[in-house]
């Protein structure tokens, strides 16, 4: 497949989209709706409308874990980063989330949807920070079956994050972007099968039950919200209740759980949902 070579940063704010030389360009997009390589073409178009270093495509659909619909795009330092995530700590994801609930569609960057100190969580550092991604934004497609679909691109730190000239191209090829994926997977299964419904289940009981052999159920609602990047204030905004509240919920956690970080936290997370079978 053919790679796009990242232009330099002054080759970068001298260039200007041109939407219908890409139509062209890209028209033959359409004529693989169906087959076996619409998924790498559709990352292939993306590629060549902005400076992109890793992006794949993932399902999320209600009741099942992420499906990789494709993943040849993934830097190499990414991959077992990737496969990681869906082993389990999908679960903390906020573009899971976003797509199972069905919250929000179109062109989102991490931000827009991830909890307030989401960047400053555990589940950021291991899955984003530590492999150099600096940015990610996301096409996020609603299914008619429920789900939806999230096409993440992501740049390293030498890179720099999207810049907002480069979101406004994405912005632009969205709409012929996402009508060309639903009629792709409109006939197609992107669910997963019977085995994967019951890992899923399995994995959201031992989230769920997570610390709740010592914890109270508030303290663990509490414990799972903070996995998830929330701040003390948005947790007590999550849960009607107030800071103070929150910050005495926290101690209680870390006491009850021998624990002083929340690296540590994440730690008895991982180890909790590595055995699901057993929570």
């Amino acid at each position: 497949m053919q790679r796009f070579p990242f232009p330099s940063r002054d080759a970068l704010s001298s260039s200007v989209f041109d939407l219908a030389q890409w139509l062209r360009l890209e028209a033959s997009l359409i004529d693989t709706i169906g087959q076996p390589e619409f998924p790498a073409r559709l990352l292939q178009a993306l590629f060549a409308a902005v400076p992109i270093d890793t992006a794949f495509i993932v399902a999320h659909a209600p009741g099942q874990p992420p499906l990789m619909l494709e993943e040849g795009r993934v830097l190499p330092a990414r991959r077992e980063e990737v496969h990681r995530y869906l082993a389990g700590p999908y679960l903390l994801d906020p573009v899971h989330l976003a797509c199972v609930e069905g919250r929000r569609q179109g062109l989102v960057r991490l931000a827009d949807i991830a909890p307030d100190q989401f960047q400053e969580s555990e589940y950021y550092r291991n899955f984003y920070a530590s492999h150099g991604l600096a940015d990610e934004v996301n096409i996020l497609i609603g299914l008619e079956r429920a789900g939806g679909i999230a096409l993440s691109m992501g740049r390293i730190a030498s890179h720099g994050a999207f810049a907002p000239e480069e979101l406004a191209v994405l912005a632009s090829i969205e709409p012929l972007v996402a009508a060309a994926a639903r009629r792709h997977w409109a006939a197609e299964a992107v669910s997963g099968d019977g085995a994967g419904q019951a890992l899923h289940a399995q994995l959201e009981r031992a989230f769920n039950r997570f610390g709740g052999d010592c914890l109270t159920d508030r303290e663990a609602e509490v414990a799972r919200l903070i996995l998830r990047g929330h701040s003390s204030k948005s947790v007590a905004h999550e849960l009607a209740i107030s800071a103070d509240t929150v910050r005495v919920h926290r101690k209680n956690i870390h006491a009850k759980l021998g624990i002083s970080s929340q690296g540590e936290l994440f730690s008895l997370f991982l180890a909790a949902i590595a055995t699901p079978g057993t929570a």
